[in-house]
């Protein structure tokens, strides 16, 4: 299988990367996160809770919904597969360029996929053309906010818009918030206070980037439709999430001061990198997660970097963008400093 994502760092044998590639909190994993997973070793000689028992009652408990409005998954992308394989969607749209995973797990029921482009005229933003699409033919959407890899976010008054005309025409609406808690105003895009109504939307979250777990793979999803929900726990094997990932995860919503703390610093580092990108002659789109989508007549930056130990996103294979397009992680001031050199150094 042809790996499509950043963060694999495996394929180089160049040990000391500066990877960003992949959209990881660049302060790593809280001490009292890795304390959670070290107490938790010793449970590894049981199976894990197939019910994720704790950590749905500290999610419940943090959303102030109920545990069994929560599917907790191996990662925010066995989200998706378990969606199609219960949903069994016939016919879906999704934008372009977007998160691969949707359309490879839409793919897995055939499922008639129908691309709504993103225009770099409109800065990769999604407009209310994308009403047009969702039609009584249409039985899935999926919308990344903010999405991947632009970082644009959707305005709340079109997002209205698109769950009221998804409700219209009885569209399932899953709307992955991944990287939502990167901002410091995530309460303004989030869906969730939207959940109670509208049964047919479901909200895809992660441990995975704000808390740098990614080797773990956890995430989530929510849904007010406890039917839906009981039916994606048995569509797979049942121990999707390990024992010392169930604990992180709990620890983790102990730690909401290290996710604001994150948010307010991603911002200013975010600001002041893109400034820099600018400041290079780079075309950069300026979204709000904490990553950035630029553009370079330089085809082979990716390649160049590499002698400079540093790893990017190269863009290219997203649907939707071509040869030239490049995704940086927002890192340390130190790191992305190193970046801007590089950079400097190769297209100079």
């Amino acid at each position: 299988m042809h790996h499509k994502h950043g963060g694999n760092i495996y394929q180089y044998k160049k040990g000391n990367l500066i990877d960003f590639s992949a959209n990881i909190n660049p302060y790593g994993i809280p001490s009292q996160i890795k304390q959670a997973m070290h107490n938790a070793i010793d449970l590894c000689v049981h199976y894990p809770d197939p019910n994720a028992t704790e950590l749905r009652s500290s999610l419940a408990k943090k959303y102030n919904l109920e545990p069994e409005n929560f599917f907790c998954s191996n990662g925010a992308a066995e989200v998706f597969f378990r969606l199609a394989s219960v949903l069994k969607p016939k016919n879906a749209v999704i934008t372009a360029p977007t998160f691969s995973e949707y359309e490879q797990a839409l793919l897995t029921v055939n499922c008639q996929v129908k691309h709504h482009f993103l225009l770099k005229e409109n800065n990769f933003n999604l407009t209310d053309c994308i009403l047009d699409e969702l039609n009584s033919s249409i039985d899935f959407c999926i919308l990344c906010n903010p999405n991947n890899p632009t970082g644009q976010v959707i305005n709340p008054d079109l997002m209205n818009k698109i769950i009221n005309k998804c409700s219209q025409n009885n569209i399932y609406l899953a709307i992955d918030e991944c990287f939502l808690d990167f901002l410091e105003d995530e309460e303004k895009y989030s869906v969730l206070h939207k959940l109670i109504d509208f049964k047919k939307l479901i909200v895809i979250r992660a441990f995975t980037k704000m808390y740098a777990i990614a080797g773990l793979r956890l995430g989530f999803c929510v849904s007010v439709d406890t039917c839906l929900i009981n039916k994606l726990y048995l569509a797979g094997q049942p121990w999707n999430t390990s024992v010392i990932a169930q604990a992180a995860g709990v620890a983790a919503l102990k730690s909401n001061d290290y996710q604001k703390q994150t948010a307010k610093n991603i911002k200013i580092l975010k600001d002041k990198l893109y400034f820099e990108l600018k400041q290079l002659n780079l075309t950069v789109y300026n979204g709000q997660a904490n990553y950035l989508l630029f553009y370079t007549s330089d085809f082979e930056l990716h390649e160049k970097l590499i002698k400079h130990n540093i790893l990017i996103r190269n863009c290219e294979n997203y649907i939707g963008l071509n040869k030239g397009y490049y995704r940086v992680a927002v890192r340390t001031e130190d790191e992305n400093n190193l970046l801007i050199c590089a950079i400097k150094e190769e297209i100079d």
